[in-house]
C-alpha cells in the first residue's frame, strides 16, 4: 500500500468523522478574535481564562484580547514574553509602548508610564508573587537615570543605574517574591546593598543592608522561614571592601580582595563563623531539616560544601547541590585528585570515570542517593547503578537518569545495556533486549509498569510485561497510566498512516493526523481524552475526543502549557476553541 493510497483513505474516512462520533458538549461563543500573534496565546494556569495579542493589519497597532473581549488600550508594541498570567491564573499583565511612552498593564489597567530613552524599553523584570491570600505584581522602571522598584503600582524604592559604554542598565538584580516579602540586591554608589521589602495592607516598606563591595548573585535567600523581631530573615553573600597592603616606597598601592561571608537581613549579623575568598554564586540554599541553617559552597584554595557550620572535605570542583525531600541529606558531584566522586553528607564515594543522575539525586523521595557510574579501568562491564553507596550489577552501560520508582518506593527500574541492545532492569531482573528503550512509567497506584521500546524500525509499548505493537512510531512522552493504575495509554502511528491513542494496546477510533494534547484520564470515563488534528475536506481541523467520542471540529483548540487539558470537579473537560473569528468556551457533558 502506498502513501498516496493512505492519503485517499484519510480523506474518505475523515470527511464525515465528526458526524459519526459526536461527543455531547456545550460550546458558547464568548467573543471574536482575528489577526492574532500565535506565540502570544496564553491559557491561564487554572484554565478559566485565555488571552492573545491581535494586530490591526492596516495600522499595525496591537491590542490584547481577554476571553474574546479586546481591552481598551491600543499599543505600538507589546513586549516579547508578555502578556502572561500569575501562577494561580487570577491576574495577567504585560508591558507595552505607545508613542514615546512605556507602561505596564495589569488586569487591563494601565500603570504609570515611563519615557523610552535612546531606543530602550525602560521597564524590566515584570513578575507576580502571592502570599496565599493576595497576588502581587512588581517590576523595575528606569527614570531620571535611576531604577525604580515598583510593587503593586507604587514606586517603593529607587536605586542608581549601572552606566556602561553601551548604555544604562538597571541597578537592581535578583528580584523575587517570598510570600508577602520581596528581596533583591541593588547598586549603591560604588558598592551594593541587599534589600528586603514587606507588604502590609498594600503598602510596601524596604530595609537595606549596609553597603558592601558586592552582594553575591542568587541572594538574598530566605532562611527557611526563620523570623526575627523585624519579620522574616534572609541570608545574603556579602563581600568586604579590598584591604590595603603595606606599600614600599616608590611602588604603586596594592590591595588584597575583600573576604566573603554570609550575613543576615535585616541586621547584617554574621551567619558564617569564618570568611572565605569566594562563596559560589546562585548556590546558597536553606536547609529544610533545620530552620535557619544555610547550605552553600565556598573556598579559599579549594571548594567545600558547608552545611550550617559543618565543612565537607575540600574538592577541586563541585557540581549542583541537591537535597533529599526531608533536607536531611545533601549531595553533589565533585572532583578530587582529578577524578570524579559523589559527595553525600560530606562522605566521598570511590572515584569514577563518569557519574550520571536524573533531575534529582534522591529519586525515591527518601535519603538514598541514586546515580549511575562508569568505573575506572578497562572492564568490559564498567557501568553500574549505585544505591546509597552500594554498587548494583555491572553492565556495559547504564542510564543513571532513567531511574524510576513505584508509588510505594519498593520497586526500582532503570535502563541498562550490553553495548548493542538495551533492556529494563526491575529490582535486578532484566527484561527483553531491544535496540532502544525509553519512557519508563510506574502506575500511580498498584503495580503497573510500562515503557516504550524500538526494534529496528518498529516501535512497541510494553505494559506489565506484555508487548503491544508493532507501530511505525510512538509519541515520546505520551505514555501515561490512569489514576487507578488499571489502564495505560499512549499515542502511536500505525502502518495505515494514522495516529491513534491506544489504551492497553487497543487503538481508539478514528485515527488522526496527530495527537497534540496530553492524554488525560477523567473520572467516570472509560477512555481517556485528547485533542487530535484531523484532515477534513482538505483542511486541517481540531477536535476533542472525550470517552471515545469526538466533539465538533474547530480551526484550533487552545490548551494549557504542554498541551494540558483542564478537568473540572464534575469530571468534565473545559477548553477554548476558535472557528474562523469566533472564540468558544466549550465544556464536555458528563454521561
Amino acid at each position: 500500500m502506498t502513501m498516496t493510497r493512505y492519503a485517499t483513505i484519510r480523506l474518505f474516512l475523515m470527511a464525515g468523522v465528526c458526524l459519526l462520533f459526536s461527543a455531547s458538549a456545550d460550546a458558547a461563543v464568548i467573543g471574536r478574535v482575528s489577526n492574532i500573534v500565535p506565540s502570544t496565546i496564553q491559557v491561564s494556569p487554572n484554565g478559566k481564562s485565555v488571552l492573545v495579542v491581535s494586530v490591526d493589519p492596516k495600522s499595525k497597532k496591537r491590542r490584547v484580547i481577554v476571553n474574546g473581549k479586546p481591552l481598551d488600550g491600543v499599543y505600538d508594541a507589546i513586549a516579547k514574553g508578555t502578556p502572561f498570567y500569575s501562577e494561580d491564573g487570577s491576574r495577567y499583565a504585560f508591558v507595552a509602548t505607545r508613542g514615546k511612552k512605556c507602561m505596564v498593564v495589569v488586569d487591563g489597567v494601565e500603570h504609570k508610564s515611563y519615557d523610552i530613552v535612546k531606543g530602550r524599553w525602560p521597564i524590566y523584570g515584570l513578575v507576580f508573587g502571592t502570599d496565599g491570600t493576595k497576588t502581587h505584581v512588581a517590576y523595575l522602571a528606569i527614570r531620571d537615570n535611576r531604577t525604580r522598584v515598583v510593587v503593586n503600582g507604587r514606586e517603593v524604592m529607587t536605586h542608581e543605574n549601572v552606566v556602561t559604554k553601551t548604555g544604562t542598565l538597571p541597578g537592581v538584580w535578583d528580584f523575587e517574591f517570598v510570600g508577602s516579602y520581596f528581596v533583591y540586591r541593588a547598586k549603591h554608589r560604588n558598592a551594593m546593598v541587599a534589600c528586603r521589602g514587606q507588604i502590609v495592607k498594600d503598602r510596601a516598606t524596604v530595609v537595606t543592608s549596609k553597603p558592601y563591595a558586592s552582594i553575591g548573585a542568587g541572594s538574598p535567600v530566605s532562611m527557611g522561614g526563620k523570623t526575627g523581631p523585624k519579620g522574616l530573615l534572609f541570608a545574603f553573600i556579602a563581600k568586604a571592601p579590598p584591604v590595603k597592603l603595606p606599600r614600599k616606597k616608590g611602588e604603586p598601592q596594592k590591595y588584597e580582595p575583600g573576604r566573603e561571608s554570609l550575613r543576615q537581613l535585616p541586621g547584617d549579623e554574621l551567619i558564617t563563623k569564618k570568611s572565605w575568598k569566594f562563596i559560589a554564586r546562585n548556590m546558597l540554599r536553606p536547609s529544610r531539616a533545620k530552620e535557619g541553617e544555610m547550605v552553600y559552597v565556598a573556598g579559599d584554595t579549594a571548594w567545600k560544601v558547608i552545611v550550617g557550620q559543618k565543612e565537607w572535605p575540600a574538592c577541586e570542583r563541585m557540581g549542583r547541590l541537591m537535597s533529599s525531600t526531608s533536607g536531611k541529606s545533601w549531595g553533589c558531584t565533585a572532583k578530587q585528585d582529578g577524578k570524579f566522586v559523589m559527595m553525600v553528607n560530606g562522605v566521598a564515594s570511590k572515584a569514577y570515570r563518569e557519574i550520571q543522575f536524573g533531575d534529582s539525586l534522591f529519586p525515591a523521595g527518601d535519603e538514598r542517593a541514586i546515580y549511575g557510574v562508569s568505573i575506572l579501568g578497562k572492564s568490559k562491564t564498567p557501568a553500574r547503578i549505585v544505591v546509597a553507596g552500594k554498587e548494583l550489577k555491572a553492565y556495559t552501560q547504564v542510564r543513571g537518569d532513567s531511574v524510576v520508582f513505584s508509588a510505594d518506593k519498593k520497586t526500582m527500574a532503570y535502563v541498562a545495556g550490553d553495548g548493542n541492545k538495551n533492556f529494563v532492569v526491575v529490582n535486578g531482573k532484566e527484561g527483553p533486549a531491544y535496540d532502544n528503550v525509553s519512557d519508563l512509567r510506574f502506575a500511580p497506584t498498584g503495580n503497573g509498569f510500562a515503557y516504550c521500546a524500538r526494534q529496528g524500525q518498529k516501535h512497541f509499548v510494553v505494559i506489565n510485561g506484555k508487548k503491544t505493537g508493532p507501530y511505525e512510531n510512538v509519541k515520546s512522552g505520551s505514555l501515561v497510566f490512569s489514576p487507578d493504575g488499571k489502564s495505560a495509554a499512549y499515542a502511536a502511528f500505525g502502518d495505515d498512516a494514522f495516529w491513534r491513542v491506544h489504551v492497553n494496546g487497543k487503538g481508539m477510533e478514528p485515527g488522526c493526523e496527530g495527537v497534540i494534547s496530553k492524554i488525560t484520564f477523567t473520572p467516570g470515563a472509560a477512555l481517556p481524552a485528547y485533542v487530535g488534528r484531523y484532515m477534513t475536506g482538505g483542511k486541517i481541523a481540531f477536535a476533542l475526543s472525550f470517552d471515545g467520542k469526538l466533539s465538533r471540529e474547530y480551526g484550533s483548540i487552545w490548551m494549557g502549557d504542554g498541551g494540558k487539558l483542564f478537568v473540572n470537579s464534575e469530571g468534565q473537560i473545559e477548553y477554548f476553541a476558535k472557528s474562523r473569528t469566533l472564540l468558544y468556551r466549550a465544556v464536555t457533558k458528563a454521561k
